[in-house]
């Protein structure tokens, strides 16, 4: 498995060990905040609560849990349900972790309209080459950029795109109990804008089962929080700048729910950004008119596939996407530096207060 690959899905097998960031009591509440290599990027888990026995084990029951769901998703690992699903065009019995994923990532494409597509695996393959481009500013970029392999890809010719996207269509993904199978020979799924915001859920999950009712989990932008990380504040949330400065287009509290966000600025494959990671199935080509879409929902899952929706609808209908769904708000940036905002976002804005 190369980084490349890892890096192009957001997922990577946490190799290194735990490193504790935070761990000590403050009065009668015991805080907790560990972080470590999964997904692609470093997963954050930090929680308060009254037994530091209780923290420890919470955190490690969701770390395990992480692992067990990255080795059923991960597509570049050939050994992957979701692989082996790809590979051979049918999988006969799914596990139902998969097809739980699947089935919201299906729903989430009807809700959207296509905008969500999971079946765009073929056009993001073929713009990158299956390498990913590492982005300036981030760190080890530059060493990643040397390894072999890590170059940006030429520009797809008319037949390559043709035939690309004869492979895209949630209609042709037949599921039939645990069966999963491709009406199209060739046809492969990406659940790279749902599965990570879905894994996170999951962790959040596990958390509460332990009894944790205070805690923020943070996957490399994707983001689900409750409670509090002490009385009286919310635990906030930066928004990353798309040029990766010194500085947030805003910075949101959280006390419940989930946020997300996408952005060209995170995986490209040409020098102006025109053929990145997020590509809309109905025509073959990345969105430009957005350099990030940030949204906020119950779930991190709805959250993550929603803001790659935005970003491939563009600003007048992602926005009323948003404002249409139950208990989601909408930041969108321009490529122009133009703020797009449904109307309930400064409710969750921390910025001058």
């Amino acid at each position: 498995m190369t980084l490349a690959g890892l890096l192009e899905l957001g997922f990577e097998p946490g190799g290194d060990e735990p490193r504790v960031v935070e761990a000590g009591w403050s009065g009668d509440s015991y805080a907790l905040a560990v972080e470590r290599a999964g997904m692609g990027t470093r997963v954050g888990i930090s929680l308060r609560t009254d037994s530091s026995d209780r923290a420890g084990q919470a955190v490690d029951r969701a770390f395990a849990l992480m692992d067990r769901l990255v080795g059923l998703l991960n597509r570049y690992d050939g050994s992957s349900a979701l692989s082996v699903l790809n590979a051979a065009g049918s999988l006969a019995d799914s596990p139902p972790e998969l097809t739980r994923v699947l089935d919201l990532a299906l729903r989430l494409g009807d809700r959207t309209s296509g905008a969500f597509d999971p079946t765009v695996a073929p056009l993001v393959d073929l713009f990158g080459g299956g390498v990913p481009r590492v982005p300036p500013g981030v760190p080890g970029a530059a060493a990643r950029a040397a390894e072999p392999g890590l170059r940006m890809h030429p520009a797809p010719d008319a037949r390559e795109l043709a035939d690309a996207m004869a492979l895209i269509g949630r209609e042709h993904v037949r599921r039939a109990g645990r069966k999963i199978g491709f009406a199209r020979e060739g046809m492969r799924l990406t659940l790279d804008g749902v599965a990570k915001g879905w894994i996170v859920d999951a962790i959040a999950e596990s958390l509460e089962g332990d009894g944790i009712a205070d805690y923020l989990v943070d996957a490399g932008g994707d983001i689900r929080a409750a409670g509090r990380p002490e009385p009286g504040r919310p635990w906030t949330v930066a928004v990353q700048d798309p040029e990766l400065r010194d500085e947030w287009p805003d910075i949101v509290g959280l006390t419940s729910g989930a946020v997300a966000t996408s952005g060209s600025y995170e995986f490209y494959f040409d020098p102006g950004r025109t053929r990145h990671h997020i590509v809309a199935g109905q025509t073959g080509e990345s969105p430009t008119q957005a350099v990030s879409v940030t949204v906020s929902a119950p779930s991190a899952a709805a959250a993550d596939a929603l803001a790659t929706a935005v970003f491939v609808l563009g600003a007048v209908p992602g926005i009323r996407l948003i404002e249409e769904a139950r208990d989601c708000e909408c930041l969108m940036i321009g490529s122009d530096g133009a703020r797009f905002e449904t109307a309930g976002w400064t409710a969750h804005s921390l910025q001058g207060r």
